[in-house]
């Protein structure tokens, strides 16, 4: 140990008891200068909570009780406990519940005055307060500097929708979006990665222009559905990608066309039609005998989505053609980021009518992508808290609860 006054170097240091209530202590250090300078009482940058156990687990040797591990200076809990808690909540655990774990874990529930009775609380408001100040700090390591070049990027959003009433009182049947979370996934090696993810308050092309442009890099390929405001801002941004519709978003709105045309038209015969709906999109030969089968019935609708599809479809079956052999990065749907966002839509769900900040939100997000991906280890999340502590003087650079919204005006919904 060494004093941290530069004037002070080469000084004799010693032990000078400790500070904190028992199971919480914290050493203390006295520096003892030579050539007659005043002795003086010091902490470490990061004090160390002493040792619960006579042993480290990790390191496998014998400690010392002031060898416990670092803490923030002024914080009751270690950066070790703050990194498992911010892990489980990327995992999909709820606030109150990490909450309530830490602080039986780390041993610091509060104590009534009168009773001296453990107050087990279940506030949720101490991860929220972490995750807000720690999430960046953890998520820097693994930031994406740039959009994927190479293999493709698969694009869509997630709507949360709540409970809402018409303007004469009457309930909407499917509610009204709160928020919506874009995502962006590129490929690894042929695997998928989840890139970006960033909450809006809706899917409109300017929302969609500023989540595109948040990232430096010119995708060479884009795999999304049809919805118009995405669609406008990559043909703004990224004019000469090659843009590939979800296959089965396609699909899937053709079946739901013809499934409602059945229910409105009884007297119209689309049994054929729909038959070979099924697999219009396996390839031309298949498309051409759907579309053959489409003119005879004689639908109106039906005709106007074929009108309206119909070029992209053929220029999709065209480069099909040239790439017999696909690569893994270069998929026909959007199913990969389907699949690896659920944990997204799991944790966010259940707590969609309490999520009214939106960069609150966004730092969560940033916590569920490291997970998704893989990279929410406790290890590493301990260390970059600490090299954040120590590069500012042992407190984190931001201050919890700076990030609030006016009054009745969240930035959400």
């Amino acid at each position: 140990m060494q004093c941290p006054n530069p004037e002070h170097a080469g000084s004799r240091v010693k032990l000078d008891g400790t500070y904190g209530k028992p199971g919480h202590r914290r050493q203390r250090y006295a520096c003892l200068p030579g050539g007659g300078g005043k002795p003086h009482v010091f902490t470490e940058l990061l004090p160390r909570e002493e040792s619960w156990h006579s042993s480290c687990e990790h390191c496998e040797r014998q400690l010392e009780r002031r060898e416990g591990p670092k803490a923030p200076r002024h914080y009751q809990f270690v950066a070790r406990g703050i990194a498992e808690a911010l892990q489980a909540v990327g995992a999909g655990s709820t606030y109150m519940r990490a909450s309530r774990v830490t602080r039986d874990r780390a041993r610091r529930f509060r104590c009534d005055t009168e009773t001296g009775e453990l107050r087990e609380s279940s506030h949720g408001q101490l991860l929220a307060d972490w995750v807000e100040v720690f999430a960046p700090v953890v998520f820097q390591p693994f930031r994406p500097t740039a959009w994927p070049t190479q293999g493709s990027l698969l694009l869509d959003h997630l709507p949360f929708r709540v409970r809402a009433l018409d303007p004469s009182g009457r309930r909407i049947p499917a509610g009204k979006v709160a928020f919506d979370v874009f995502c962006g996934v590129g490929f690894v090696a042929g695997k998928p990665k989840l890139w970006l993810t960033e909450a809006f308050t809706s899917a409109n092309p300017a929302n969609w222009s500023a989540f595109l442009g948040s990232l430096p890099g010119y995708p060479e390929r884009i795999v999304c559905d049809g919805h118009g405001g995405m669609l406008a801002a990559i043909e703004a941004r990224w004019p000469k990608a090659e843009l590939h519709q979800c296959e089965w978003h396609l699909q899937h709105a053709l079946d739901r066309l013809l499934a409602k045309e059945a229910r409105s038209n009884a007297d119209g015969d689309l049994h054929e039609v729909r038959e070979y709906a099924e697999s219009a999109l396996v390839g031309p030969s298949s498309w051409h005998r759907f579309v053959r089968a489409a003119k005879v019935a004689e639908n109106e609708s039906l005709d106007r989505w074929i009108a309206v599809n119909q070029g992209t479809i053929e220029t999709q079956f065209a480069r099909r053609a040239l790439t017999p052999h696909r690569a893994l990065d270069m998929p026909l749907t959007t199913a990969a980021l389907d699949q690896i966002t659920r944990p997204i839509s799991a944790a966010l769900y259940p707590r969609r009518y309490a999520l009214k900040n939106r960069e609150r939100l966004n730092r969560l997000l940033m916590l569920l992508q490291l997970h998704i991906n893989g990279d929410d280890d406790v290890q590493a999340y301990a260390r970059a808290i600490r090299l954040h502590l120590e590069a500012n003087g042992g407190r984190p650079l931001a201050h919890r609860r700076a990030l609030t919204d006016p009054l009745n005006s969240p930035s959400l919904r």
